[in-house]
């Protein structure tokens, strides 16, 4: 009974230490978006990204095959 109650104590414990409030807004303008002189979106990388992500998919459908 008494690592039952230890037991409920941690997770109390564990629960008041982790506690976060999150807050979302329409808007993250001023110094938070402000990255240098990088825009905020590179569609040369994400075509990259994509393009690496589909050869790993091709390359691993070719290791499937008998």
């Amino acid at each position: 009974m008494f690592k039952i109650y230890l037991f409920c104590f941690l997770v109390a414990c564990v629960c008041l230490v982790t506690e976060a409030q999150l807050t979302f807004t329409s808007s993250w303008g001023g110094k938070r978006s402000m990255m240098g002189a990088m825009p905020c979106r590179n569609d040369e990388a994400i075509s990259n990204i994509y393009k690496m992500i589909q050869n790993e998919a091709e390359r691993l459908l070719l290791c499937q095959r008998p």
